[in-house]
């Protein structure tokens, strides 16, 4: 047998598991009063084609899901492999400005959008579920902006890998 199964799964080994999955990297964001508010976000995937539906999961500790909440609108900001650093200073809980030297942009009505994404993706709060620790938030599309092609940001295992590049002949 490859390996025994658990009786009762721990939030240890739980996190384990999810870790062996690799997801894209985002930076979620919204607006608090006239402050730009974000964070890291892998917990994301599209929902519906028709209407155009997508979720994010926050923890309900995250400091960004009051304001979310509060402005039914967050924006998806898709992040590319260069992004590690952008990531990083938004996983964190530091305090500081997390947009300090980032340049912004923003649709009438709509949330902040990096520059530096790949991909942004306006939404209008739609639904919001608890599960468990996190709140799952179903976002309609809005507007859609692509800025590159360059690869994606990938997250596996508590780190940033390079994706292998596929070489066409």
């Amino acid at each position: 047998m490859a390996g025994a199964l658990s009786e009762a799964v721990t939030p240890l080994e739980w996190r384990g598991a999810m870790a062996r999955f690799a997801s894209g990297v985002t930076i979620v964001t919204t607006w608090d009063g006239d402050r730009p508010v974000g964070t890291t976000v892998n917990a994301f995937c599209s929902v519906s084609l028709d209407p155009p539906l997508l979720l994010v999961c926050l923890g309900h500790a995250n400091p960004a899901l009051g304001p979310i909440e509060a402005s039914r609108l967050f924006g998806v900001n898709i992040l590319a492999a260069e992004h590690v650093d952008l990531a990083k200073r938004f996983g964190r809980d530091l305090g500081e400005d997390r947009f300090a030297e980032v340049e912004l942009g923003c649709h009438e009505g709509g949330a902040p959008r990096l520059a530096v994404a790949t991909s942004f993706i306006d939404c209008r709060v739609e639904q919001t579920h608890d599960a468990g620790d996190h709140r799952i938030i179903v976002g309609r599309g809005l507007r859609i902006g692509h800025h590159s092609d360059a690869p994606p940001l990938v997250f596996h295992r508590g780190a940033f890998p390079e994706l292998a590049v596929e070489i066409s002949s």
